[in-house]
């Protein structure tokens, strides 16, 4: 079986798996919209079908029982912190917990995972060029890592949303991770997208499971851990632009998220309902299921620059689609009315000697 072959396999094989365990498993939480006890077990399914598809393919191909053998305990340690991830956001699903809690439990397993060889350690850039982390590398690796769990549950607002952006991100780099070489690598992410496509048809309209923390929370992770390993180029460093641009949609609505609350004098960290998906749904008058095809259409865009950034690696192609990415997400934040909402924030008000409210009571 060729490499292509295997990834394709295991993305089946995880498919296959969580199919069948996404429509029989059954574990009410707390109320939804309606008073009906909401399924959220997502993330149950989702890494049930990670965890298998290897072993599965293990059993039919030499070159995945030599992949799985030989870097067992990286696999390892990534299942083992996802799933503690994976555990919290459970536990978030069935009763409310602290930010804080949630917060530390993602760090404590981004420090396990650091230590256990997930690790940037250099940085490429676009065109070239090299930045060594040095000190900060345990910084950066972790930040990282809690930023994608987190931007992927941020983004999980409306049914199908968060696991469709799985699916597309988790392939993107599949194919990516493939292409340089790493076929492990390649074939988790593979897993990755093969049991969130399995979830996906009972997420979408009138979705009878959902993702919940527990998933929402799991895709982020795998996909960050991956991702550091999963984009070494032939010299051992990590073009991290690559995924980055991949992850350009939650990513995005992270930071606007995040600064956009300190600029409005409130908790950067508490939820609200403002963010890409709420503004689409609001300024286009769209449907649930069409802000959700919206989204899959614009991490399309970012995916396919990722591809292209990859593709054209270390040349000035990339540096060119560096850019191309920066110009569609500024303009992405303007035209969803970002600007003039940071713009007239209470912080910048203060700033221009104004007072909030002002604008109205003129």
């Amino acid at each position: 079986m060729g490499s292509l072959g295997l990834e394709l396999g295991t993305a089946a094989v995880a498919f296959l798996v969580a199919f069948p365990l996404t429509a029989l498993l059954r574990l009410p939480t707390k109320a939804g919209r309606r008073g009906e006890l909401i399924p959220k077990i997502g993330g149950l399914s989702i890494l049930a079908a990670f965890v298998a598809a290897p072993f599965v393919m293990a059993l039919f191909s030499d070159k995945a029982r030599d992949f799985v053998s030989g870097d067992f305990k990286a696999f390892l340690a990534l299942a083992g912190t996802g799933a503690v991830v994976c555990a919290v956001g459970a536990r978030d699903d069935f009763r409310d917990i602290d930010w804080r809690i949630k917060m530390s439990a993602h760090f404590g397993a981004a420090v396990v995972l650091y230590i256990s060889g997930f690790r940037i350690g250099e940085m490429t850039l676009p065109g070239g060029g090299n930045v060594e982390l040095g000190l900060l590398d345990p910084v950066v690796t972790v930040l990282w890592i809690v930023l994608v769990t987190n931007a992927i549950n941020l983004i999980d607002g409306y049914d199908g949303v968060a696991a469709g952006v799985g699916v597309l991100v988790a392939g993107t780099m599949s194919y990516i991770a493939w292409d340089l070489g790493h076929d492990l690598i390649a074939m988790l992410f593979a897993a990755l997208a093969g049991a969130s496509l399995g979830f996906l048809p009972f997420n979408l309209t009138r979705a009878s499971r959902f993702l919940g923390d527990s998933g929402a929370y799991l895709l982020g992770f795998t996909i960050a851990g991956l991702s550091v390993n999963g984009a070494l180029d032939s010299t051992g460093r990590v073009p991290l632009y690559i995924p980055l641009v991949a992850l350009g949609l939650p990513v995005l609505d992270t930071g606007v998220a995040f600064v956009r609350r300190v600029l409005d004098n409130k908790h950067p960290f508490l939820a609200d309902h403002d963010h890409f998906h709420d503004r689409i749904e609001r300024m286009l008058k769209l449907s649930r299921l069409q802000v959700t095809l919206v989204t899959y259409v614009l991490t399309a865009v970012f995916c396919a620059g990722a591809v292209l950034a990859h593709t054209w690696y270390k040349s000035a192609g990339s540096a060119a689609v560096g850019a191309g990415v920066v110009v569609f997400a500024l303009l992405l934040i303007l035209v969803l009315g970002y600007g003039s909402s940071m713009w007239n924030s209470a912080r910048i008000l203060s700033l221009r000697g104004r007072h909030p409210g002002a604008e109205e009571r003129v």
